[in-house]
């Protein structure tokens, strides 16, 4: 039976189909496997290809806290590589790693020898130097990364983005689901003020020159509405390092000290304690009394500062002079049950709310009742609470007594 030339011609194209599909096939399955074992592999270490876009976070007039941006990285397919001595002392020049360490990255004696990963967050620079050197079996490739551009400005606010792709500490914990979100994440604009927080960052170092200090806390406050302008901690750290610090043991540095640790605040404490004492009618500015230096508590001393001895004096000068047994003096004239409500409503006893990770304080020890730990706690001794609760406390006394929460 004759053949028609058509039905030839058309076998013909399927053959030679079928042949560029076959080389094709060997092309991407047995000499390129290397290649595009690497790269799922890639996919499977950095997964940013297919996660939503994680929300960043601005200052109030704008300014980036916490971006994301790409960077470069560099990973090796070893069986790529052709001479593993020279690649690696080539790599080992551009970026700045121990050779050795390289090698090691080069070793094709495992199931993920296909893929490498050298380095990440590489400079424009080191990506373009191992470019040019067309290394066998290197290759470059970008990753999605959080980046955090005003380095270590309010660092322990921010907290930061773990290798997990979950925040850590600070916003990036507290607001993690809002900004993973579920297809992409919302954006977050903060009340701080750079200027006022970049000074308080550097009034803190500069502290440390002068005073040797070994941490400090400075919270800035609109005490009409609430709005924290400025949280700012020594010593702080860089969040696009924080892996650094984590080796180092250095954990404590991450903790935001305005939220999270305790402190007895001393005499900063006696406005609140003139405040209710102010508004049960127990004293007003001219209520004098007479200081001798020193208060017995159930036979306790209870001593001012540098054992002075003030005589007759106002108690706008108790407060200006910050004498102690004025505030015990004050402290006696309440009842203790309302020397305990009024700290309860000033919020000492509980959390402030604030969108951070946050204790507080049940101060268990002062409520036990002893008398001496009432006359201690006037003037801010044996009573624990957080430099917000304070810094809040000292809001509700500058608004007319109204407690934020």
């Amino acid at each position: 039976m004759k053949v028609s030339w058509r039905v030839n011609l058309i076998l013909v194209f399927f053959i030679l189909f079928s042949a560029v599909l076959l080389s094709r096939l060997i092309y991407i399955q047995i000499l390129q496997i290397d290649f595009y074992k690497a790269l799922a592999q890639g996919l499977q270490n950095f997964p940013t290809e297919t996660q939503p876009e994680r929300g960043e976070i601005f200052l109030k007039n704008g300014e980036s806290l916490a971006i994301n941006k790409n960077f470069p990285l560099v990973f090796a397919v070893p069986p790529k590589v052709i001479d593993s001595e020279k690649t690696a002392e080539t790599l080992s020049e551009i970026l700045h790693l121990d050779k050795n360490f390289i090698l090691e990255k080069l070793k094709v004696d495992s199931l993920f020898s296909f893929y490498s990963l050298i380095k990440n967050k590489l400079t424009q620079e080191e990506a373009e130097l191992i470019k040019n050197s067309k290394l066998a079996g290197i290759y470059l490739d970008e990753e999605r990364l959080r980046y955090y551009p005003q380095e270590s400005l309010a660092s322990q606010v921010m907290g930061f983005l773990g290798a997990q792709g979950s925040g850590q500490y600070g916003l990036e914990e507290y607001y993690d689901e809002i900004l993973k979100g579920a297809s992409k994440g919302t954006d977050l604009t903060l009340t701080l003020d750079y200027n006022i927080q970049f000074k308080a960052e550097k009034l803190l170092e500069r502290a440390k020159e002068n005073l040797d200090i070994e941490s400090g806390q400075i919270v800035v406050m609109d005490p009409n509405s609430g709005k924290i302008i400025t949280l700012a901690n020594f010593p702080n750290f860089n969040p696009n390092n924080y892996g650094e610090y984590a080796q180092s043991g250095d954990l404590e540095i991450f903790k935001n000290r305005v939220t999270q640790d305790f402190f007895e605040p001393g005499s900063v404490f006696k406005p609140i304690t003139f405040a209710a004492a102010l508004n049960e009618g127990k004293i007003t500015p001219q209520t004098t009394y007479i200081d001798k230096g020193i208060v017995e508590i159930g036979g306790w001393p209870i001593y001012n500062y540098g054992n002075h001895v003030w005589g007759e004096q106002t108690m706008t000068n108790v407060l200006e002079k910050s004498i102690n047994t004025g505030a015990v003096f004050v402290e006696k004239l309440l009842p203790h049950h309302i020397f305990l409500d009024y700290i309860e409503k000033f919020g000492i006893f509980e959390s402030t709310g604030i969108d951070l990770p946050e204790n507080f304080s049940e101060n268990k020890e002062f409520k036990n009742g002893y008398e001496v730990n009432f006359a201690t706690a006037s003037f801010g001794q044996g009573i624990e609470m957080t430099p917000i609760q304070l810094a809040r406390a000292y809001c509700a006394i500058a608004n007319g007594g109204k407690l934020f929460s």
